[in-house]
């Protein structure tokens, strides 16, 4: 296990979540922070939920995220967050319950 995965594990069970959704764009590293994230994680995966890089409206993804869990985890590039972030904003996701990876 890497030293990022380790503190975003510690981070997230500190946070005392009752399940987890894992949110990620399409890039190769995001994909693979998220997986290994899921497969580490010993507690209730809610959804895994991905997005593209680029879109006309990043709502559904966004929505799917937001409903999947009450502690969120999350693994982007830049561009494809800055997408998301707004439509996330807009549902119930809270970012003091929101762990994220670094690009």
């Amino acid at each position: 296990m890497n030293a990022e995965l380790a503190t975003v594990l510690r981070r997230v069970e500190a946070l005392q979540p009752g399940v987890v959704a894992v949110g990620h764009g399409r890039d190769p590293r995001s994909v693979a922070q998220a997986e290994a994230f899921a497969e580490a994680w010993p507690g209730e995966i809610g959804d895994v939920v991905s997005w593209p890089a680029q879109a006309a409206s990043w709502l559904r993804p966004a929505t799917r995220l937001a409903a999947a869990g009450d502690v969120w985890v999350v693994a982007d590039a830049t561009g494809g967050w800055r997408g998301m972030l707004p439509r996330l904003v807009e549902t119930s996701w809270r970012a003091d319950r929101t762990v994220v990876f670094l690009p």
